[in-house]
């Protein structure tokens, strides 16, 4: 059903609705929001006098004691709060095959993505419940970003399922980083109902990441691609295909 109202309804005037409605100081959005997906608040750093819309709750931080940093150091964080619904290794310059129609990472990235060809990759989906807030993997450098334009179509993993390029056609923010021991790209792809993608940078700025660090954030639930140089990196621990990781768990290990 998800699928079939996302294939009818304008996602321009689903967002300005959905936007309109967030922004609006009801708080009985967030405590139907917050049963509906069952999240403790607990968990997130709350502003004084409570959050006012559903979007300040949306955007809430992780308290640090709920999501420490795993402290291993040649390990790289997860970026997102997410499901792993997809991972693997890029082939001939494809970082994602859905019912046998590919995704070229270079379409995502619209930007040469050679040293990718051989790595790793994961595709990160960040459901309503999650943290929308995006940290580094590493401390590592910016060296590239670009806000893409695009549409923004859905990202549920069902209807990606229907639509395998809706990656390479929505809006997002693409980021390259240097580490020292080698880079690792992201983009933030936006979807239905997101707004905004806020980064801490400024766009042809120098930018210097911290591990765990927060570097960008969703308005309303996305997807993160991320790829690894090839032969720099290594899956961490048994986070598998269809798993939840959280933040400050473990997503690859350094090579050497």
């Amino acid at each position: 059903m998800k699928v079939f109202l996302a294939s009818i309804i304008p996602a321009g005037l689903c967002g300005k609705i959905f936007r309109y409605l967030a922004t609006r100081k009801w708080r009985f959005l967030i405590r139907r929001f917050k049963s509906a997906y069952a999240i403790d608040e607990s968990l997130a750093v709350v502003p004084e006098g409570g959050f006012q819309t559903l979007l300040d709750f949306f955007l809430r931080e992780p308290k640090r004691s709920a999501r420490p940093l795993d402290p291993d150091l040649e390990k790289l964080l997860t970026p997102t709060e997410s499901l792993v619904s997809q991972k693997g290794t890029v082939s001939a310059d494809e970082f994602m095959v859905v019912k046998g129609e590919s995704c070229r990472l270079t379409d995502l990235a619209k930007k040469d993505c050679s040293i990718y060809e051989g790595g790793l990759y994961a595709v990160l989906y960040l459901s309503p419940a999650d943290f929308h807030r995006i940290y580094a993997p590493a401390d590592a450098k910016l060296i590239y970003s670009k806000l893409e334009p695009g549409a923004k179509k859905p990202v549920f993993p069902s209807y990606v399922k229907k639509h395998p390029d809706v990656f390479v056609t929505n809006q997002r923010e693409v980021m390259e980083f240097d580490t020292g021991r080698g880079r690792f790209l992201m983009a933030a792809v936006g979807a239905l109902n997101v707004g905004n993608i806020t980064t801490k940078f400024e766009e042809g700025e120098p930018f210097e990441a911290r591990r765990g660090c927060e570097i960008a954030a969703f308005e309303f639930g996305s997807t993160v691609v991320i790829a690894f140089e090839k032969g720099r990196f290594a899956w961490c621990g048994d986070v598998g295909e269809g798993s939840k990781i959280r933040l400050g768990e473990s997503l690859a290990r350094f090579l050497g």
